[in-house]
């Protein structure tokens, strides 16, 4: 029998920490640990699908991710957020799907069209439209870590102390990945300026 939750009624907008989840989730709580995968869960999602081409493997390497971390939540020691925990599992998880299945990075839209199609001017929507298709494919001609490392700052808004630290990386290691992407995109952007 699954143990009942012994925190006050749990919620993703509820009081309870990541880290008094993890603590329940420890003790057999599955109820907490649900809590943390629908917390957490949709940036995770988002992040993969940037991350990787195949919606299939988008799905998989999200709960890969979180089995991995249910397997390993008596090792988690708090050195850093259980967001940032999860994010160096996931951040982990894409990496062995690009290797084992050879995915081609991103194709979902990145950046969703700046205002409704219908209230702008069509010549606008089609090179909004445009530009993100260049975007993505810059994206795509990045190294992983690179890429890994622009999306995570610039479209999840991480720091480079919690990239660091999703990615393996060293902040300035992560830095000097950030500028390098910023500087090939910029290059293969300049039309857009």
């Amino acid at each position: 029998m699954t143990p009942r939750s012994s925190l006050p009624s749990l919620s993703l907008s509820s009081e309870v920490s990541d880290r008094m989840l993890i603590d329940a989730a420890v003790a057999g709580d599955r109820t907490a640990f649900e809590t943390l995968v629908l917390r957490h869960g949709p940036v995770l999602h988002r992040y993969a699908r940037r991350m990787l081409r195949d919606e299939g493997a988008v799905h998989e390497v999200v709960q890969d991710t979180f089995v991995a971390a249910w397997r390993q939540l008596s090792s988690f020691r708090g050195d850093s957020a259980v967001r940032t925990w999860l994010f160096a599992i996931c951040s982990r998880k894409v990496i062995d799907s690009t290797r084992v299945k050879h995915a081609q990075p991103v194709d979902d839209k990145l950046l969703q069209p700046l205002a409704d199609p219908r209230a702008v001017d069509p010549f606008e929507f089609a090179s909004n439209a445009q530009f993100v298709e260049a975007l993505e494919a810059a994206l795509a001609e990045l190294p992983l870590r690179q890429r890994a490392s622009w999306v995570l700052r610039e479209i999840e808004g991480h720091t480079f102390p919690e990239i660091g630290a999703a990615l393996g990386l060293s902040p300035d290691a992560v830095r000097g990945q950030h500028r390098r992407a910023r500087a090939m995109l910029s290059q293969r952007l300049m039309r857009w300026r």
